[in-house]
């Protein structure tokens, strides 16, 4: 659990400089490795073109060439020809290295600062004990950085008399190239903090748009929280916050409809609760002072009243557990049992019913068993809720058809006889504590329709369409495969 909070300011901020540190280190790095790679072969390629150069003028037989004054022989005459050809023709300077690693004057020009160049660079070479001969490298004098390159100068073809060897050496300064870079990484640097500053300015706007819209999300939340579920309009840039804000809407209009109706389902549950008590009261207070007459029947009623109050109370409990189901906070129990079986136990049970009230039940099942997968208390319920409102208004009797409407679905049919439906009831008969004339609590057929509702089936109710009157109510349950 993370116990430090920062905001989210600061979380935008730190977000934008770590991108643009690494894109810009990135950046950097690659143009440094670049230029040294560059400075490297640009450099070589040079060293080679001009050695390749001094090989082929060191190659060729001069003879018949005078001697000049202060020379001993042809052969000064000719190297200094070689080294003022080789410097003119390129940034590689050039140079005579005796064995010693001394620099050889008379065959050298140019200016003084290129001899004194010459000289260091050949000094480094003996502090480093680098063999001469080979190609060198890169060598730092001061702050300068060189490429370095030197070969044996064949001596051979300008003189008879072969003296201790010497070496050419060709150097070439890359400092400008270093000067380049490090300005360009200069500018580079400014460019990055230009890039931080914008960047806060960018996190400063992109976070303060968020922080804007959130805060109005939050108000809004609020007033869900202390009960006010009216909606409200937003508009933001994002689309993340409007469909956000929209989710808001929809689950405060959902809370306002739950609100409402829970208020109308404890206001009718009181009234419709307040009726059979006080109804209770009033025979047991009369039964108290001997008002009646005849106390068995003032008995019969309370034992009635009573159990319409305690079918109510199951009625009210089991539909709560089913809206607690329907919300995933609990979880209905469910197995496979056979509805043939569960229909025939409630036309058995509700039998009796039947014959006091001089009516008929009647069960038509095809010799197919039909196996289901539910909660088999609550089914039960639920089918003895239907037949039992059918037996209310039916004049002769109920009948229960069960067929198989489509593949992975059975349909059970219950129809009366009675009266029907009437059209201004029909729309609104599975709400709760609605119910007819001669209804009880209005519980029952609610109950009927969240247990079904559960169990992913469907019921509908309607009035006969053949001429004859009565009502039909039609369940439809699935059929595990």
């Amino acid at each position: 659990m993370i116990k430090k909070k920062i905001s989210l300011r600061l979380h935008v901020f730190f977000s934008f400089l770590i991108v643009f540190i690494i894109s810009f280190s990135v950046i950097i790095l690659s143009f440094n490795v670049l230029v040294t790679q560059y400075i490297r072969n640009d450099s070589n390629e040079k060293l080679k073109i001009t050695e390749d150069k001094a090989r082929f003028l060191a190659s060729q037989k001069v003879e018949g060439r005078p001697t000049l004054p202060g020379q001993t022989d042809r052969t000064d005459m000719i190297k200094e020809q070689i080294i003022n050809s080789l410097s003119g023709s390129s940034d590689v300077s050039v140079a005579l290295i005796n064995s010693d690693y001394s620099i050889d004057i008379t065959a050298s020009s140019g200016a003084a600062s290129n001899i004194t160049v010459a000289k260091a660079v050949a000094a480094k070479l003996k502090e480093e004990e680098i063999k001469l001969g080979t190609n060198v490298g890169v060598v730092n004098i001061d702050d300068a950085s060189y490429y370095v390159s030197s070969f044996l100068f064949d001596e051979s073809n300008y003189s008879n008399s072969i003296s201790s060897p010497q070496y050419l050496i060709l150097f070439l300064d890359s400092s400008p190239y270093l000067q380049f870079a490090e300005n360009v990484n200069e500018i580079l640097f400014f460019i990055l903090l230009a890039a931080l500053f914008l960047s806060l300015l960018a996190s400063l706007f992109v976070s303060n748009s968020i922080i804007r819209s959130i805060r109005k999300l939050t108000a809004f939340a609020s007033k869900i929280g202390s009960g006010v579920f009216k909606t409200q309009e937003f508009n933001f840039w994002d689309k993340e916050f409007d469909v956000l804000a929209a989710d808001m809407n929809v689950m405060a209009d959902k809370l306002d409809a739950a609100d409402k109706e829970q208020k109308t389902f404890f206001q009718n549950a009181s009234h419709e609760l307040r009726t059979p008590l006080m109804s209770i009261q009033g025979y047991a207070e009369g039964i108290r002072y001997k008002v009646f007459d005849d106390e068995e029947s003032a008995a019969d009623i309370i034992i009635s009243e009573t159990q319409r109050l305690t079918s109510m109370v199951e009625n009210l409990l089991n539909i709560s557990r089913m809206d607690t189901a329907a919300s995933g906070r609990q979880v209905i129990q469910k197995h496979i049992f056979d509805l043939k079986e569960l229909l025939a136990s409630v036309v058995e049970k509700m039998q009796g019913s039947a014959l006091l009230s001089q009516k008929s039940i009647s069960l038509h099942f095809s010799e197919k068993d039909i196996q289901i997968l539910g909660n088999e208390n609550d089914i039960f319920r639920a089918f003895e809720n239907i037949v039992s409102n059918g037996l209310r208004y039916a004049k002769t009797g109920v009948d229960l058809t069960v067929e198989t409407c489509s593949p992975g679905q059975v349909s059970i049919v219950i129809s009366d006889d009675g009266k029907g439906i009437s059209d201004e009831l029909l729309p609104n008969i599975f709400d709760r504590f609605t119910h007819g004339e001669d209804g009880k609590h209005g519980i029952g057929l609610a109950l009927v329709k969240a247990i079904i509702t559960e169990h992913k089936g469907t019921v509908m109710a309607a009035n006969k369409k053949d001429g004859s009157a009565g009502a039909v109510f039609t369940v439809t349950l699935p059929i595990p495969s």
